[in-house]
């Protein structure tokens, strides 16, 4: 099998990364789950170019921090994004010329090996092209001048980053299902890991993961061929400092494992509950399509009355409220608790993501579903469905064919992939509904 590769901008601050990342995630219309709202908060982007599927690291949203800690700080994101990558855009400011942090970060894209492309951003017009003659000193190959205010140059950037860009293999077996636990650091992964590999299983071997310090364990479970996809040591090795920056760092690194999993089991801390953190990691496995298990872990160390699990619940509903779908098991992996059902509801999550549903089938129950709630009218055009089909599975997505798709309200198509999660037990999966004019 293969997964999409990865492409990181790296650079100094303020030299027009976030613009830039933000002008390439818009050039192309073809962004793969993309939604309002969560793009510019985001730390990566799904880009398809010539048909070149890939995806785009930003490493500048951290930079929010005093002077003093900057350069340190830029240099662990550049650190991580490039490990984590199979292209480097190395980002410099056209106005200001080459610093030593540049210097420094130029060194390090070489050290690592990898391709690099170097990106003169802030360039706004032809005569401001001369300008870039200097940074052949970086030994980075030919500067391409661009700019991501008014788009300059982008499509020729576009051009060079897909340029031979190959897709990575992996070894995967047929009926396979690969499962990533995640979480912050200290939250239990390796304490659930090491529970879930001694549980009465036969480990069949141990595979060098494609990300670095991530391990594939392949098991046998109640007839199931799972891959078990050990995150415990991908966690910030470069700096010390606040849990923010460390998630941060976090965050680069699960990228690469979540295109390589089925279904992603997300550890909780029960006593700290839901963090940002976690709730970017929720919406990154949504956009990915990938199946989804929430785990509060040290349920055991929690004081709990008659009302604590109601409580947890509704917490999670209020925080996520697109994600009511997704099942919770409370568990502990220290004492072992509960942990034996990870590895059920893993399997559970799996099949029902890889579930078909027939053509007939699903038009006969979307005709129940649109006789009992119609879809409204808008501006005076009624809204009439032709018929569906699911198009793919893995995740699941269902084709809709209409007269009006592009008024079709958002509320209405949220009701519908409800009403198809309710009918086919979609628990714990993304489902999307694609509206198509007919």
């Amino acid at each position: 099998m293969s997964e999409k590769p990865i492409i990181a901008i790296v650079g100094r601050p303020n030299v027009g990364k976030s613009t830039l990342f933000n002008r390439l995630l818009r050039k192309r219309i073809a962004i793969e789950h993309d939604e309002p709202g969560v793009t510019r908060d985001r730390l990566y982007g799904e880009i398809e170019w010539n048909g070149v599927a890939f995806t785009l690291i930003d490493t500048g949203g951290l930079m929010t921090k005093a002077q003093e800690e900057m350069d340190a700080l830029v240099s662990a994101a550049a650190e991580v994004a490039i490990e984590q990558s199979d292209r480097v855009v190395f980002v410099v400011d056209g106005k200001l010329g080459i610093s030593e942090l540049d210097t420094q970060i130029a060194r390090k894209v070489q050290r690592h090996g990898k391709d690099v492309i170097l990106a003169v951003t802030k360039v706004d017009t032809v005569t401001d092209k001369q300008v870039i003659y200097e940074y052949y000193s970086l030994g980075l190959g030919d500067p391409i001048p661009v700019s991501g205010t008014s788009g300059l140059n982008t499509g020729n950037l576009l051009d060079a980053m897909t340029d031979k860009l190959e897709r990575r293999l992996y070894e995967e077996e047929e009926d396979e299902i690969r499962l990533a636990i995640l979480g912050r650091p200290n939250v239990g992964k390796s304490s659930l890991v090491n529970k879930l590999l001694g549980q009465d299983l036969q480990i069949v071997s141990d595979i060098p993961g494609t990300t670095r310090d991530a391990i594939d364990h392949r098991l046998e479970y109640k007839g199931k061929r799972i891959v078990l996809v050990d995150t415990a040591g991908l966690r910030r090795t470069h700096m010390t400092g606040r849990a923010e920056e460390l998630d941060y760092y976090t965050a680069l690194r699960t990228i690469r494992v979540l295109e390589r999993c089925h279904v992603a089991a997300i550890l909780i801390d029960s006593q700290d509950g839901l963090t940002q953190y976690e709730r970017r990691l929720f919406d990154d496995i949504r956009q990915k399509g990938k199946g989804m298990l929430a785990l509060y872990n040290k349920w055991d160390l929690v004081e709990k009355d008659e009302m604590t699990y109601k409580q947890v619940l509704d917490e999670f509903r209020f925080q996520l409220p697109d994600l009511s779908y997704v099942p919770m098991e409370f568990i502990s992996a220290l004492t072992g608790k509960r942990t034996n059902i990870v590895l059920d509801r893993a399997v559970e999550i799996a099949e029902r993501r890889a579930q078909r549903i027939s053509t007939s089938e699903l038009n006969s129950f979307f005709e129940r579903v649109f006789e009992r709630t119609p879809p409204p009218s808008i501006k005076g055009k009624w809204l009439r469905m032709k018929y569906l089909t699911q198009v793919s599975s893995n995740p699941p997505v269902i084709s809709c064919f209409l007269n009006y798709p592009e008024l079709v309200p958002d509320a209405y198509k949220r009701f519908l992939e409800r009403r198809l999660r309710e009918e086919y037990g979609f628990e714990g999966v993304p489902v999307r509904v694609v509206l198509r004019k007919k």
